[in-house]
């Protein structure tokens, strides 16, 4: 094999093992603080570990950088398929002119556009959530125990991903039909256990500590 043969071997070598160790991250138990409102169950929690210093650096480029977030509902024992789902994109882009850092918070059940002057306080705005409405009270029972699972990408190329999470996001929350988008959202094991190899710069998933509702 020639010189140059070779080094492309290594590099798709190098990518694939990349990749690879994308994938075996392991899932992160991260304690979460759940509440509600008449209609809706709220979520506070943070996954600014999703950023390394070379994404933290980049905020200042003016290159837009983008987070998608997926919020799934389990109950425990039954976690064929989540009971609610909420889908997230979150931007933050630099303007050179004004030297402001424009925030855009999109979701199935909450929009806001805002502007920041620090780079501390964007990175906040995107990686925090907090009472943060994820599902409405309808789908969660009061009783059983349930637990979240979260997937959050930062700066994901997969334009099937990009397209579905448009799709999800221009229908109402009342719309969202989980049994249809059910290749999308998937069971636990399909989602958290058992992923494809990522499409994203980097990638956590996270499950957090039993919860129920009571009267």
């Amino acid at each position: 094999m020639s010189r140059a043969g070779c080094a492309i071997v290594a590099a798709a070598i190098i990518l694939s093992t990349a990749a690879t160790a994308l994938a075996d991250r392991p899932i992160v138990d991260k304690k979460m603080a759940f509440s509600e409102t008449q209609t809706h169950l709220r979520i506070t929690t943070s996954f600014t570990e999703v950023f390394d210093k070379k994404a933290y650096d980049e905020l200042t480029s003016g290159i837009q950088t983008t987070l998608v977030v997926r919020i799934f509902i389990y109950q425990r024992g039954k976690e064929d398929l989540p009971v609610s789902v909420a889908v997230g994109r979150f931007n933050v882009r630099y303007d050179l002119w004004d030297e402001t850092y424009v925030v855009t918070i999109q979701s199935n059940y909450y929009n806001h556009k805002t502007k920041l002057e620090s780079r501390s306080a964007a990175l906040k705005a995107v990686t925090e959530l907090v009472n943060f409405p994820i599902a409405e009270l309808k789908h969660v029972a009061v009783g059983p125990h349930y637990f979240v699972g979260m997937v959050v990408e930062l700066n994901p190329v997969s334009k099937k991903l990009l397209a579905e999470v448009r799709r999800w996001l221009t229908r109402s929350s009342g719309a969202v039909n989980v049994s249809r988008g059910a290749s999308f959202f998937g069971s636990f094991v399909s989602v958290f256990v058992n992923p494809k190899l990522p499409e994203a710069y980097r990638i956590l998933r996270l499950r957090s500590q039993p919860f129920y509702r009571v009267k």
